[in-house]
């Protein structure tokens, strides 16, 4: 934990002399600053670990140069995973071609460099390896889905690498309102192309039963009742990609989705504990 705490403050510490805005880059700046300005009458309560996170993501957002954005404190502590050897390995032995490609860096937010793979991100690696075991144990061809919900997106990284990947679909986005803010900042930035929908309302979801559900470390971080109003509206996906860790906060994630799973036999399930992130864990579930 010391050296991931030193390896994450070197980040922080790590800007790079961003050259003057472009007229593109100052729109896509106003237009995630008017984004969290708008949210001004939005009242936080700060109960939770996650109210305390957006307003301090909110502050960030609205003093710091987004450019630099994947150097920043809040999300380098909530998204930061250098991804292991073994996943870029396994990138390589699965399709590199296909995979190769799909993970070059466009540097917006400005994330370091993988030591091991320069064109990439550890972040984009990580994100890659946790779509191709799903792709991969199921022989999904990703061109022939019509309809993705993903739960907790991050930045974007996984709709950009999904359309990388030649995703022409439906991406449903859920997410907190900083966080779609940024998810478009990040996708308009990288000149990313897609029909997305982006809501942080579970009432306001569309497309249910989707071909595709993903929910990395985020289905798994949120309160039971929101889980399960979700995951009730949503339906039944073709196909479930879910991380979690063992336990967040009060909650016994084992616990919850292996209780998930009895409660949804209509599926093929499959999951195992990460050898390389201990007490981590994958879920990946196909529609019988």
């Amino acid at each position: 934990m010391e050296i991931i705490n030193k390896i994450k403050n070197k980040l922080i510490k790590l800007r790079v002399e961003l050259k003057k805005e472009s007229a593109a880059e100052k729109n896509n700046k106003n237009e995630l600053l008017n984004s969290i300005k708008n949210l001004g009458g939005e009242k936080i309560e700060r109960n939770s670990a996650w109210d305390r996170y957006r307003q301090r993501l909110q502050l960030y957002i609205l003093r710091n140069d987004p450019r630099n954005f994947l150097r920043w404190e809040p999300i380098i502590n909530s998204m930061f995973h250098n991804a292991d050897k073994r996943e870029l390995d396994y990138l390589i032995n699965s399709d590199w071609d296909k995979w190769s490609q799909a993970i070059t860096e466009t540097w917006i937010g400005n994330p370091p460099r993988y030591a091991h793979y320069k064109k990439s991100s550890g972040n984009l690696i990580h994100t890659a390896y946790n779509l191709s075991l799903l792709f991969d144990h199921y022989k999904i061809d990703v061109k022939k889905i019509n309809k993705i919900i993903e739960f907790g997106a991050g930045y974007g990284c996984m709709a950009k690498l999904i359309n990388n990947l030649g995703f022409n679909g439906k991406y449903v986005i859920f997410d907190i309102p900083e966080f779609l803010a940024l998810q478009k900042y990040y996708l308009r930035s990288t000149n990313t192309i897609g029909n997305f929908n982006f809501t942080n309302q579970i009432k306001k979801l569309e497309y249910p039963n989707p071909d595709i559900f993903i929910a990395t470390w985020s289905l798994s971080e949120s309160p039971i009742e929101l889980r399960n109003e979700f995951l009730r509206k949503i339906g039944k996906p073709q196909y479930m990609l879910i991380a979690y860790q063992a336990n967040f906060e009060s909650i016994d994630n084992i616990k919850y989705f292996q209780e998930y799973k009895k409660n949804n036999q209509d599926y093929n399930w499959a999951d195992c504990e990460i050898s390389h992130l201990p007490k981590n864990y994958y879920l990946i579930g196909k529609k019988k």
